[in-house]
């Protein structure tokens, strides 16, 4: 598991919050390949603060202040920044690995006190290794101690280890700090409190620090017991009592005033988050976030990605603009107010559809960030009101930057989309005026996705795949090859050496896909010959557009197929290019899209029309339909009759076994499949298939 994950995992785990419920499902959602999302469904983030958005994704366009320093590489490294991206994605891009918040981790373990063992005992061995006051015996033996404290937070409490013979006065301080982090572990902590309490004054720099950092944690811990359920959720009702929040806090600002930059001052910020979440404290939560979200990313102490994701469990479940002035957080919450119908769960975050008037009554808020405001309005203006004009107005034409950041680029894109809605013969203009300063990660890929949704409704797709084309994003790509392209130019693309292997691959799938379903069966034997003789075989067309080598084989299969008897694949297609007609051929060809879960292809579902490879396709005939076929040959009076018997025993069994037609064309009512059912029982008893078929459905 990559360290990215594991620490957002253990963000959601171990520290026993619920999924948020404003961000997103991240399950089962389709990507949409438009630049206006109001809905959201946690496939359509876009580096463009948005409605459509994840609210943690918004919160870091608004608080990263461009890319990281550190950590560029996400989880995966052979994943690239797209136009449309997932949460964790894009969190992989704002996260810069868990050296910067190793202490940190504390803070979001404490679900688990257990979890923090293992740093804890690193940082015990180095002190004392350090420590040349201590004799290398007692070094030693302090150092056996430590590693054996092996604690189980989900069972009962082991012995304690002992250091023995401990004879130096130094060393007497390491042996008394080791009982009080193993009644720490244990889940005693009275006795813990007693000896950090007793060490806090140490003429040992390490102990006296590191005691009055664990006294804080101790009543961090006391604030949470019976917090959390078996699953590690928080119990419903629960409320840390009053006077235990007021320890921890009282703990945890005395470690900060005596160590403002102290080993663990990141993690005693986090832990003092907690406990103003734990005892409901919003106000003060409130203001220990808006403190860091002042600060630059580097100066936090938690990664971006981190901190959006504790600020989306902990605050925003808690928050409306009734109860924060914050300019970020009020834009983030208006945004996700601004959301259309069909978003996931729209009503769990942060309260009713936002009207214009509600907005305007903020705008006192915003006086320290008026650009920010009138985006805000410019949103609300085209996702909710529909009015570009108003957007125009409210963003000035910035369009050539050196670099954009986040902020700047969201803004200039809000204003390309007005463009394009008012269609202003600009557009495509200002969306290369932009790509220069389109630097930062997801920025490029979404003017490509601008500048292809324009070409493809304004120049065709010649413009897009012109040697010269800004839109280099494979993706964008191969959506256009496989749902708008043409013969001519899928040729083309499949022949040229000059672009990547996957988009040959896909053009070339895509021209015999089409060819074979569209009745082009000598153009596609002609193609077919472009097919390496040791192309993959396994695999699906469905998915093939992730891999690097399309299943193209799937074409040269050698062997009869299917049910019917029927020749090899070629031999098929060869009949088919002399005889269009032939019932046998067209049975065969229905065989093979059966076999190979061809039906209702992508590569004929044509995607809305506002979406990128909307527009009718270039391709001549008409999408390939199993149903179709077996209709056809059902009604024509020249048709043999095991070829009849047959299309009616497939043209049935495309309802099964649900009632939903999976092949593909008009459907057709249970009354037809019925006289269908009764036709092969009837009209052909001494078949095969009128023997073998037992219902209709």
């Amino acid at each position: 598991m990559s360290r990215i994950y594991l620490s957002l995992i253990l963000l959601l785990a171990a520290l026993g919050w619920s999924a948020p419920a404003m961000a997103s499902g991240d399950f089962g959602c389709s990507t949409s390949w438009k630049l206006k999302h109001r809905d959201m469904t946690g496939c359509d983030n876009m580096a463009i603060l948005s409605p459509g958005n994840d609210t943690r994704v918004n919160l870091v366009l608004l608080i990263g202040r461009g890319a990281p320093k550190q950590g560029l590489t996400p989880p995966d490294s052979a994943a690239k920044p797209g136009a449309l991206f997932d949460w964790a994605m894009f969190a992989g891009y704002n996260y810069s690995g868990p050296e910067t918040t190793a202490y940190l981790n504390y803070a979001n373990g404490e679900g688990s006190r257990c979890l923090s063992n293992h740093l804890g005992a690193d940082d015990f061995v180095a002190a004392v290794e350090a420590e040349r006051k201590v004799p290398q015996r007692d070094r030693d033996e302090l150092v056996r101690a430590r590693r054996a404290l092996q604690p189980s937070c989900a069972g009962a409490a082991g012995a304690a280890p002992i250091a023995q013979s401990i004879q130096s006065p130094r060393g007497k301080l390491f042996e008394r700090y080791l009982s009080g982090a193993a009644a720490f572990y244990a889940g005693d902590y009275d006795a813990a409190a007693t000896v950090f309490r007793s060490l806090a004054g140490a003429d040992q720099s390490w102990i006296a620090e590191t005691a009055r950092y664990m006294l804080a944690r101790v009543e961090v811990n006391r604030a949470q017991v019976d917090a959390f359920d078996e699953y590690g959720s928080p119990k419903e009702g629960f409320s840390a009592q009053a006077g235990i929040i007021d320890a921890a806090e009282a703990n945890l600002r005395d470690y900060l005033r005596a160590y403002p930059q102290g080993r663990y001052s990141n993690s005693a910020r986090g832990l003092l988050r907690r406990v103003y979440w734990l005892g409901r404290r919003t106000d003060k939560l409130v203001a220990e976030y808006v403190a860091l979200f002042r600060l630059a990313p580097e100066k936090r102490g938690i990664d971006t990605a981190d901190l959006a994701q504790e600020v989306d469990n902990k605050l925003l479940p808690l928050l409306t603009t009734a109860n924060t002035t914050d300019p970020i957080l009020l834009a983030v919450i208006d945004l996700a107010r601004m959301r259309g119908p069909d978003s996931d769960k729209p009503t769990d975050c942060c309260g009713t559809p936002l009207t214009l008037d509600e907005l305007q009554a903020q705008r006192a808020h915003f006086s320290g960030n008026p650009a920010l405001f009138d985006y805000l309005l410019a949103a609300h203006a085209l996702f909710v009101d529909n009015r570009p004009a108003d957007v125009l107005r409210l963003i000035p034409d910035a369009a050539r930057q050196r670099v954009f950041d986040y902020f700047q680029f969201s803004r200039q894109m809000l204003r390309g989309v007005a463009l394009e809605q008012s269609r202003d013969r600009n557009a495509r203009g200002f969306w290369v005026e932009m790509l220069p300063g389109a630097t930062l990660p997801f920025e490029r890929p979404a003017l490509e996705l601008a500048l292809a949704l324009h070409d493809e409704r304004s120049a065709g797709l010649e413009r897009i795949f012109a040697k010269e084309s800004p839109v280099r994003a494979p993706d964008i790509r191969e959506i256009l090859l496989k749902n708008v392209a043409g013969p001519q130019l899928l040729r083309r693309q499949a022949s040229d050496g000059s672009i990547s292997r996957h988009e040959r691959g896909v053009a070339l799938a895509t021209l015999l896909y089409k060819e074979m379903g569209h009745g082009l069966y000598q153009d596609f034997l002609d193609d077919l010959k472009s097919v390496p003789a040791n192309a993959p075989v396994e695999g699906s067309l469905y998915d093939f557009a992730a891999t690097n080598d399309p299943p193209l084989g799937v074409f040269l299969k050698p062997g009869n197929m299917g049910d019917y008897g029927c020749a090899t694949f070629r031999q098929t297609m060869m009949t088919l290019a002399k005889a269009p007609r032939d019932v046998t051929a067209r049975l065969c060809l229905a065989e093979f899209m059966r076999a190979n879960n061809f039906d209702q292809s992508e590569f004929d579902r044509q995607p809305p029309a506002d979406q990128l490879g909307g527009t009718q396709s270039l391709f001549p005939g008409q999408p390939y339909s199993r149903l179709e076929v077996y209709k056809s040959i059902i009604a024509d009076p020249q048709a043999p009759a095991r070829g009849k018997a047959y299309a009616l025993y497939r043209a049935i069994n495309c309802y099964a076994p649900n009632g939903r037609n999976e092949c593909g064309g008009t459907d057709v009512p249970r009354a037809q499949r019925k006289a269908w059912f009764s036709r092969l029982k009837n009209d052909y008893p001494t078949s095969q298939w009128a023997q073998d078929l037992r219902y209709y459905w």
